[in-house]
């Protein structure tokens, strides 16, 4: 399953206009869009007085085949919005019509990524792969830093290139297709001039559409360990470090 990610400046994006630019890329694929919570369809109008309310979207929100989420994080200066494949379905016209979301003024940055390879890239509790059977024998640990008796080991994952680190403003995260949009070069703090020639020098593909820059690092999901190098040059080249 597949999963794009958005994030924006808290300060320039809401969430009813987050869902007035869904609704429209949404338009292009159901006619006419109906809006689920937790399974039962809402009405749009009861749906935006809720986030009226609420300014993030309410849990459990969805259409058919897609999982919808929109949420705030004041303290870091950043909304995010996700919009994640339920069923495994053919996406890549989704991909094709999500310009009306990434033109917004705010946009920062977006990226698409496999789901579960993000969670176990992402997991640190011991309990989360004893639970499955999944072995973590060979990975390194620490300590979490907690005081007893909440203190014990996790995984560390501080050399996965599939992690995400919350950041002032944005979200050190890659994936596959990435958007990378006027304010990513201020937050994460690199220069596009010099970035551009990096990634093509690496075989990544960039194009350029104004401000926005999609770069292409893979034509399908990072989703296992075949494709290392490639993560870890994105990256090194973006954020820099592996």
């Amino acid at each position: 399953m597949k999963r794009f990610k958005f994030v924006f400046d808290i300060g320039l994006v809401d969430g009813l206009q987050m869902l007035v630019l869904t609704e429209a890329v949404l338009n292009k694929f159901f006619s006419p869009v109906v809006f689920h919570l937790h399974g039962v369809e809402i009405d749009i109008k009861e749906l935006e007085k809720i986030i009226l309310k609420k300014k993030a979207w309410p849990g459990g929100l969805g259409v058919d085949g897609l999982k919808l989420q929109f949420g705030l994080l004041p303290a870091l200066d950043f909304c995010f919005l996700v919009v994640e494949e339920s069923e495994v379905n053919d996406n890549a016209g989704l991909e094709a019509e999500i310009w009306p979301v990434l033109n917004v003024e705010g946009f920062v940055h977006a990226w698409v990524y496999d789901v579960e390879y993000d969670f176990w890239q992402n997991a640190t509790d011991p309990l989360e792969y004893e639970a499955v059977g999944r072995s973590f024998s060979s990975f390194p640990m620490k300590d979490n830093g907690l005081p007893p008796p909440l203190g014990q080991m996790e995984i560390d994952i501080s050399n996965n290139p599939g992690r995400n680190v919350f950041r002032q403003g944005y979200i050190e995260a890659i994936g596959s297709t990435m958007w990378l949009g006027d304010l990513f070069w201020g937050r994460v703090g690199v220069d596009r001039a010099v970035v551009i020639p990096l990634l093509e020098s690496f075989g990544f593909k960039v194009l350029k559409y104004g401000d926005l820059l999609k770069v292409v690092a893979s034509e399908k999901v990072f989703s296992d360990n075949s494709t290392l190098e490639k993560q870890y040059a994105l990256r090194r080249i973006l954020f820099g470090s592996a």
